[in-house]
């Protein structure tokens, strides 16, 4: 990505949202078309579990992105690795069974151990996926999370969040405070300053991201896995939440969940986490619509490409 584009540029193509960049500040603005088609879902007259299915070019991006997470589930089973459905797919998995009906993404996470093993899986190449890479979205300040893509199709991919392991176990009351000074930590001005060398560095900033944790939150302490010690979000994004921890048993151990007639990974208690990460998750949100990919973008040869990739996904 060119450094100019961050001077100023409007992008227009790549998602649902309309985004500027000037003198390296981004603003994103929702296209209109894209909140209106929300409006159908907040207009149903049913509970929010029976909202029917996205249809039309929605659904097709929803099932290439399933057919991503079907590679997803396969190269971690292949390779020893633990991951689960995390955000609004786990959300989807309890509420829909399976996509939530105007998402359109995948996110996914991992400890981080088996997170690193996955970015050396890809460093090493996999022939049978040629078409897939790994990008981490990287904004030179306090975000740099890993994304696996396909090359052909904008916007189809899997998010893939780590989480890291505390050294000791600790009482709620003391989880709200660390997750206090985590958030300071991540969003200190100074490590902003810092974009100019970060922004096209993503080793860089997980190297620092690493550095943090160890000196500022664990305190050099090593976590020892045997004792079950609690998880929280890594600093790797910048996540919104007012708890960052959850207790090991909360995740552990992993279990499986109905996603669109398919299973995958799940957090052991995947009620606790959606209450604690979106509080009633059974009441209908007031922003039903897609986040990311641009439906304008798959038309023609794309279109046709990308049915060919969905092919049969319910194929066992």
């Amino acid at each position: 990505m060119s450094f100019l584009k961050y001077i100023f540029s409007i992008d227009t193509k790549s998602s649902n949202r309309i985004i500027v960049y000037f003198l390296g500040i981004k603003f994103r603005h929702l296209k209109p078309d894209v909140k209106k088609s929300g409006q159908k879902f907040i207009q149903l007259d049913c509970p929010v579990s029976e909202i029917p299915k996205a249809t039309g070019t929605l659904r097709k991006i929803q099932l290439a992105n399933l057919k991503m997470l079907q590679i997803f589930d396969n190269l971690c089973k292949d390779n020893g690795l633990e991951y689960w459905l995390d955000f609004g797919n786990l959300l989807g998995a309890v509420r829909h069974k399976g996509f939530i009906p105007w998402d359109d993404d995948v996110d996914v996470s991992m400890v981080r151990d088996d997170y690193e093993k996955f970015i050396k899986l890809f460093s090493k190449g996999i022939p049978q996926y040629e078409d897939l890479y790994l990008e981490f979205n990287n904004n030179g300040k306090n975000k740099c999370f890993l994304k696996i893509l396909h090359k052909k199709f904008p916007n189809i991919a899997v998010d893939v969040f780590p989480y890291d392991f505390y050294y000791r176990q600790i009482n709620d009351e003391q989880k709200l405070e660390i997750t206090k000074e985590i958030k300071k930590l991540i969003n200190n001005r100074f490590y902003k300053l810092l974009y100019p060398f970060f922004i096209n560095n993503p080793e860089g900033m997980r190297r620092r991201f690493i550095k943090l944790r160890d000196e500022k939150i664990l305190k050099h302490n090593i976590p020892d896995k045997r004792l079950s010690p609690p998880l929280f979000y890594a600093i790797d994004y910048p996540h919104t939440y007012n708890n960052y921890f959850f207790d090991y048993d909360k995740i552990f151990p992993l279990k499986k969940i109905k996603y669109e007639d398919l299973e995958f990974s799940s957090p052991n208690n995947p009620d606790f986490i959606l209450k604690q990460t979106f509080g009633d998750y059974m009441q209908l949100p007031e922003d039903c619509y897609p986040r990311h990919a641009n439906s304008d973008g798959f038309k023609g040869e794309t279109a046709i490409e990308l049915d060919k990739f969905i092919g049969d996904i319910y194929a066992k």
